[in-house]
């Protein structure tokens, strides 16, 4: 049997499909978000008011994933990732801090990062301390939660195709669906469900 349940996002808060409604204020797309969908994926360094998102999810009780992305520039230099994560250390438990590897992050990287939740994808195998799991053509590799980030843009064929192939996780996992409209994420979501995902 399938154990396997996801939870389904997007990059950012910026739908354009009529999602939100027309007199709803800036700083309150994300809690409208949140009513919809179970996950959302945001550079590190964005300019959303990440206080605030911490805030909303520290007094929600949902099931709420928030992935902050890196980029490999970005978690391969000390000094610049020492920066970035001063801004989000007080929140480690409330996030899952994600890159898309070229290469595996050095020993002195790792140390920096051991207590926060992690989780890497690449579409090489690498050698890494954590957890990992080959998926879809790419490698996993996380502490916690594992996030599934793709790019692609599918029909919904295409889209029952990939929840197949990635269900075998069978744990709790994030799909991050790039720049998915509402309409997309929501065909995801069904299709999951109908799936037993």
């Amino acid at each position: 049997m399938n154990e396997t349940e996801f939870l389904i996002g997007r990059c950012g808060l910026d739908l354009v499909d009529d999602f939100y409604p027309d007199d709803l204020p800036n700083e309150w797309r994300f809690d409208y978000y949140a009513t919809q969908f179970k996950a959302l994926c945001l550079p590190i360094d964005t300019q959303e008011d990440l206080e605030l998102i911490f805030d909303e999810l520290s007094d929600s009780e949902e099931v709420f994933e928030l992935v902050l992305s890196i980029t490999n520039e970005q978690l391969n230099d000390i000094n610049t990732l020492n920066s970035l994560l001063d801004s989000v250390s007080d929140y480690k438990a409330d996030f899952t801090l994600f890159c898309e590897l070229e290469q595996a992050p050095s020993q002195a990287i790792m140390a920096l990062l051991a207590e926060y939740r992690l989780s890497f994808q690449s579409t090489k195998q690498l050698v890494c301390t954590l957890s990992v799991e080959a998926l879809a053509g790419q490698w996993l590799y996380y502490n916690h939660t594992p996030v599934l980030y793709t790019r692609e843009s599918w029909d919904e064929a295409q889209m029952r195709n990939y929840i197949e192939s990635v269900s075998t996780i069978n744990k709790q996992s994030v799909l991050i669906c790039q720049n998915a409209e509402s309409e997309a994420l929501n065909k995801i979501r069904v299709i999951a469900e109908i799936l037993g995902c």
